[in-house]
């Protein structure tokens, strides 16, 4: 059998933090900055409804060991998913997964980001490319969801042939 720890966290990492201080260890500063950075990454900036204030307690406490901002991991973390260098292709398919619910094969995609509104001026881009991967794969529907850390809201963009459904539904 193996040993699980299941607790009522946002992010593992946060266990992770802990367990260092149950066995009386201080992480490096490197681990520390890692460990928080997951935590910000995790909890999506402290702003997912999973995040909790262990989360919050323990991402301050490593950011002090690393000496590292968690606003500027948070902004590394979050710029990184969505550079101009990506294509709207990596980009798409970075977070995506394929469902077969009820008869119906659609894909989601989620680009968690903090300026919507880059990624939006690429819309149409976004638009062909998702069209693209819903002939290549056989889909009936193809959704993004763009989710901006800081307006804390998601703009949904999709394809396919149920387009009342989803209107419907949000």
């Amino acid at each position: 059998p193996i040993y699980v720890r299941n607790e009522v966290v946002g992010s593992t990492a946060t266990i992770v933090g802990e367990m260092y201080q149950e066995k009386g260890l201080m992480p490096t500063a490197k681990m520390a900055g890692l460990l928080a950075a997951a935590i910000v990454s995790d909890t999506v900036m402290f702003k997912s409804p999973t995040c909790t204030q262990r989360d919050i307690n323990m991402a301050q406490r490593l950011a002090r060991i690393s000496h590292e901002s968690l606003d500027a991991l948070g902004q590394a973390i979050f710029s990184a998913t969505c550079g101009d260098d990506k294509t709207v292709d990596a980009m798409l398919h970075t977070d995506y997964k394929e469902f077969h619910i009820a008869g119906h094969d659609l894909a989601v995609s989620q680009i968690t980001c903090m300026d919507s509104d880059r990624l939006l001026d690429r819309k149409d881009e976004f638009l062909k490319c998702m069209k693209d991967t819903l002939v290549k794969r056989g889909l009936d529907t193809v959704a993004l969801m763009i989710t901006d850390v800081l307006l804390e809201g998601t703009q949904l963009l999709f394809v396919g042939d149920d387009e009342d459904a989803i209107c419907q539904a949000f």
